[in-house]
């Protein structure tokens, strides 16, 4: 299953999945394994059948190296022509390209926006998890707002899960795909299914 967490918001242009994630499931037992990608690898091949490959034999890639995994969505897009029956072009190309990477058959895949995140995370009550440093909110080329403060078995609501999540400030991509699966891990252990089931209606609004 592909998790894509775009950067759609209402201050920003268009969207880009920053965050891609494989959950790789044992259908017998329920272990699940998290592959995180990269959004700046570049040269992701694309599986023979895929459309992309026709445009890209060789891999996503461009001279000016903005042919990034994250750019996949973005590129399909502005070409839906060359899905011309699927309903979201970006996710189709995306995961194609993550097959290519990967090896793997994708066979679900789920997008959420940075409000919805936030929603998401507020409608099953927050999370709790280790916050192993502290993570600015904002900062950057953006004003500071403040801090995700350290410490463990931190209960976190909705916009400090999705800072600790994507800050970008003083960080890297790889420290913030280390941040992402914390928050993932964290989720996925305390969303069981009574607790889903009681806030089903605020998780499918998110």
């Amino acid at each position: 299953i592909l998790l894509m967490g775009g950067d759609a918001g209402p201050d920003r242009n268009g969207l880009r999945p920053d965050s891609m994630t494989v959950a790789s499931v044992d259908q017998a037992t329920g272990r699940t394994v998290l592959v995180s990608l990269p959004r700046n690898m570049e040269r992701a091949p694309f599986p023979e059948s895929s459309p992309m490959h026709k445009k890209f034999p060789k891999g996503f890639r461009c001279p000016d190296h903005t042919c990034m995994l994250n750019a996949v969505y973005t590129y399909a897009m502005t070409h839906k022509d060359l899905y011309p029956k699927v309903k979201n072009p970006g996710a189709q190309a995306t995961k194609e390209a993550i097959e290519g990477v990967t090896g793997l058959t994708v066979n679900y895949w789920a997008l959420i926006d940075l409000k919805g995140f936030e929603d998401l995370v507020d409608a099953v009550g927050g999370i709790t998890m280790d916050v192993y440093r502290k993570v600015p909110i904002g900062g950057g080329h953006a004003k500071l707002y403040g801090y995700v403060e350290a410490g463990k078995d931190r209960h976190l609501n909705g916009r400090e899960a999705l800072w600790f999540a994507r800050s970008r400030s003083d960080s890297s991509d790889w420290d913030r795909i280390v941040r992402q699966k914390c928050v993932m891990n964290a989720m996925l252990k305390q969303l069981d299914p009574l607790t889903v089931l009681t806030k089903f209606n605020g998780i499918a609004k998110a």
